[in-house]
């Protein structure tokens, strides 16, 4: 019953599949796709086939790292352009002006803000960070980790909190990059009306989404949404997806916009209800593979799966 109540609360699922020759129009598209190495600055693809996905130890701040300066509370950032670099933060960082970078920071028992007043601070650029759960802390809601758009993310690591990704304010923020990141979202201690995501669009415009790792750990009966959720119904547009493993969830993948999708992995027996959730009569491409993860947690191909369902709502 709580996985029931976790997927349809303000959620509608899909149900009719997709025609046998929208199916094979989709997969005759996929079948020539591979997975390759992206430079989404310049929208140019390599020759050279996409490196291993992100692990923990290859994302967020790097292994070895000590803060140059400890912050206990919220770290407000005010100026334009401003570089926050080598930080740890007890607390919030509160991005409140345009263009900022945030370089080998670690966020503990907090979260990343680029809209925490009136104004959507876009141009965010966050690079080699972590964000995680603060030791002994109880874990509740669904409040995202980072927030809210118009901000490009590489080898970011999410760790241990109820909400992940957050991609929303698609006319006020812009369109959000994510690259070789890693988020793993948890159940929360207080469970309540919980319906986490490791990444959830809401209102949330153009997203890219390069050689990624998006897991959803539920326990103690407590069922969140989806590893990656970019439903119809809540004012998204569009994705552009080029390596992406997912993992957990009642569907690991649910996805309702029009949009590309290659290189996409979904653990085999992760989910609950199925692997796929996906308004497959919108893509313009598909290309996805059950797998299981080997010793050194890289997907190993054991499938290929088609995209045989209409709903993603």
């Amino acid at each position: 019953m709580r996985r029931l109540l976790a997927m349809t609360c303000g959620l509608v699922l899909g149900g009719a599949l997709l025609s046998t020759a929208s199916a094979e129009a989709i997969a005759t598209r996929a079948s020539a796709t591979t997975s390759a190495d992206v430079d989404v600055s310049s929208g140019h693809r390599s020759a050279k086939r996409a490196a291993a996905f992100p692990t923990a130890r290859n994302t967020g701040v790097p292994r070895g790292w000590s803060p140059r300066r400890t912050v206990n509370g919220d770290y407000v950032v005010r100026r334009a352009g401003t570089v926050v670099k080598d930080l740890r933060i007890n607390g919030d960082l509160v991005i409140a002006a345009p263009n900022v970078t945030v370089e080998r920071t670690d966020v503990v028992g907090g979260q990343i803000n680029n809209w925490a007043g009136s104004v959507c601070q876009s141009g965010l650029k966050v690079r080699r960070t972590t964000i995680r759960r603060a030791p002994g802390q109880t874990t509740s809601g669904d409040e995202p980790t980072f927030n809210a758009g118009g901000y490009r993310a590489y080898r970011v690591r999410i760790d241990g909190l109820p909400e992940g990704f957050r991609v929303g304010g698609k006319d006020e923020c812009g369109p959000v990059v994510i690259q070789r990141s890693y988020a793993t979202v948890v159940s929360p201690d207080v469970c309540g009306d919980w319906h986490g995501d490791a990444l959830q669009g809401y209102d949330g415009g153009h997203l890219t989404l390069r050689t990624s790792r998006l897991e959803l750990v539920e326990r103690d009966s407590c069922g969140g949404t989806a590893p990656f959720f970019y439903p119809a119904d809540q004012g998204n547009t569009r994705v552009d997806i080029d390596g992406l493993l997912v993992e957990g969830g009642g569907y690991s993948f649910r996805l309702g916009t029009p949009g590309r999708v290659t290189g996409l992995k979904v653990v085999r027996g992760g989910y609950f209800y199925g692997p796929i959730d996906v308004k497959c009569s919108v893509l313009d491409e598909w290309q996805a593979e059950i797998v299981r993860l080997d010793k050194a947690g890289q997907p190993v191909t054991l499938r290929r799966q088609r995209c045989n369902t209409e709903g993603g709502q």
